[in-house]
């Protein structure tokens, strides 16, 4: 399966319905849940429509409790970032792991 899954903090607190209460924490802490939000980047994986649908599935599951088992690959790079130069456009591959993710968890025995 490949997903398409975006930005996953605001996804998360949404679906706990916690948006004021983590808002107005990170307010007492002097931060902005937006600031917050920003340093998230989107993994970009997946292959469109189809990403998007996995990625509702598993939403799906966990809002409804549901048991279940997947399994995904880890991509090393994700869609591509597109630049603009004096040449024309230049696309280069995305690397969404140059910053550390919050959601993986390492599992050097497997």
């Amino acid at each position: 399966m490949e997903f398409l899954q975006g930005i996953a903090l605001t996804n998360a607190i949404g679906n706990l319905g916690i948006e004021n209460a983590y808002s107005e924490t990170l307010k007492k802490l002097r931060h902005e849940l937006e600031e917050i939000v920003e340093q998230e980047k989107d993994v970009a994986l997946g292959n469109g429509g189809l990403g998007r649908l996995v990625s509702c599935f598993l939403d799906s599951m966990a809002t409804l409790n549901l048991p279940a088992w997947g399994y995904g690959l880890r991509y090393k790079y994700g869609l591509f970032k597109q630049r603009i130069t004096k040449q024309g456009e230049d696309e280069i591959a995305e690397d969404w792991l140059e910053k550390f993710s919050p959601w993986e968890v390492v599992r050097h025995d497997l």
